[in-house]
């Protein structure tokens, strides 16, 4: 049997750049990291619909409790509410509740490199509005249901 190499829809490897992106939110939910420690995170996904760089590559945002109250900084966590265009004045049952309202909003999402021994790491340093809402993003993977196996930022070796 005859076999033909095509390479026109490989797509190379690229690192983020300190520079913004139009995303999608894949995924939020509280969750403990490999310590113990709750945090939120937030799986953005930069947008397939918008010509940009890093089409559908993943970034997680983290956001930990206030050591002194443990709990999360209102503020940012509004800010990051906001910017996804959540209603002001919205109520829900539950906080799990209000981090599913995330899935499927679109941001505008500002990339900061940070060093930690030696490599430089992708991480959300900005959350704005988008400045393309309508969004028309389509998804290379499921999205998550319940009983899917969990997949943590942590588990990742990059």
């Amino acid at each position: 049997m005859a076999f033909t190499t095509d390479f026109s829809q490989v797509q190379e490897y690229t690192e983020f750049k300190e520079q913004p992106y139009e995303m999608v939110v894949f995924d939020a939910k509280e969750e403990p990291n490999k310590n113990g420690k709750k945090r939120i995170v937030i799986d953005f996904v930069v947008r397939n619909d918008v010509k940009q760089e890093k089409q559908n590559a993943h970034l997680w945002d983290e956001q930990y409790p206030l050591t002194d109250t443990g709990e999360y900084h209102n503020g940012i966590l509004m800010k990051k509410a906001k910017a996804l265009g959540i209603p002001e004045g919205k109520q829900y049952e539950s906080f799990e509740a209000f981090l599913d309202d995330f899935k499927g909003k679109t941001a505008k999402v500002t990339v900061k490199l940070e060093e930690y021994n030696g490599k430089k790491n992708p991480k959300v340093r900005y959350i704005n509005a988008s400045e393309l809402p309508t969004c028309h993003h389509v998804w290379k993977e499921k999205a998550p249901v319940s009983n899917a196996q969990n997949l943590e930022p942590d588990d990742l070796p990059f």
